[in-house]
């Protein structure tokens, strides 16, 4: 026997009333023991009443002391609302399989820069050896853009994602120092993903161009643009042909190879 039992006796009932928090309609009133309440409705609390879930909003009163002295309670609520599924869409036609890994930022640099992590690897530089599954993705990312695409008027939204699980790790073996002297770049900041800082991440800026990326050591293991401009185009080549890469833009399914 509970302790609601031992003390008022199991016929004692609370005047229960549901009230729609939305229109101030009341949706039912319900007679119910104490231990078909929560003790408190202090914490986010969800009900199921006529084949609905309805969020509590408001208790009058919260805690299940003052209302079994009472034997009355007042709930405003308002229904959780659930998404159909046919009315999501996706901002890109694909993100990549492998996560950025990311810590508590403790420290300060120069300049930090700020990447969403849908924004993670989708302009990056693989070896050369990746080209045959760089084509098989770009098989599955264009049939988004052919059949499950949709304009809207500043953008465009897919129907679908496709998931990179092909390409995998890019496994670069690139020398920082060798990297930041061929872009005339020594000044390194942080990549913040989602308010953290990305492992052994690293950032810097040229005249025109904005990289990120990872590095074991000091060797570069991923090597990504944030922001460009029409003359990043040079400083990519220029990468390509002394580290033996490619670079993809996985949005556009662009491909930028050694001349």
């Amino acid at each position: 026997m509970g302790l609601f039992d031992k003390i008022f006796g199991t016929n004692d009932k609370i005047r229960v009333q549901f009230i729609d928090n939305f229109n101030g309609q009341t949706i039912g009133v319900s007679e119910m023991t104490a231990n078909q309440l929560p003790e408190t409705f202090s914490v986010e609390t969800t009900m199921h009443i006529q084949d609905n879930d309805w969020n509590v909003e408001e208790a009058i009163p919260v805690n299940s002391a003052d209302f079994v002295k009472t034997k009355s309670l007042i709930l405003k609520m308002r229904k959780v609302e659930k998404m159909n599924p046919n009315d999501i869409w996706f901002t890109t036609p694909t993100i990549s399989n492998e996560f950025p890994q990311t810590t508590t930022k403790t420290t300060e640099t120069e300049f930090d820069i700020f990447i969403h992590e849908d924004d993670y690897r989708q302009k990056e530089f693989l070896n050369m050896s990746s080209l045959s599954q760089v084509q098989e993705e770009f098989n599955d990312i264009k049939e988004i853009w052919t059949n499950h695409s949709k304009k809207s008027e500043d953008y465009t939204l897919f129907k679908n994602c496709h998931v990179r699980k092909i390409i995998g790790s890019p496994n670069l073996r690139i020398n920082f120092k060798e990297l930041q002297t061929l872009l005339k770049c020594h000044s390194v900041g942080q990549v913040i993903i989602n308010g953290e800082v990305l492992v052994n991440g690293f950032a810097f800026k040229t005249n025109n161009t904005t990289y990120f990326g990872a590095l074991l050591d000091e060797t570069v293991i991923e090597l990504c643009i944030a922001q460009w401009n029409d003359n990043t185009k040079n400083e990519i080549l220029k990468i390509n042909k002394t580290f033996n890469l490619l670079f993809v833009n996985w949005y556009h399914c662009d491909l930028i190879e050694n001349d």
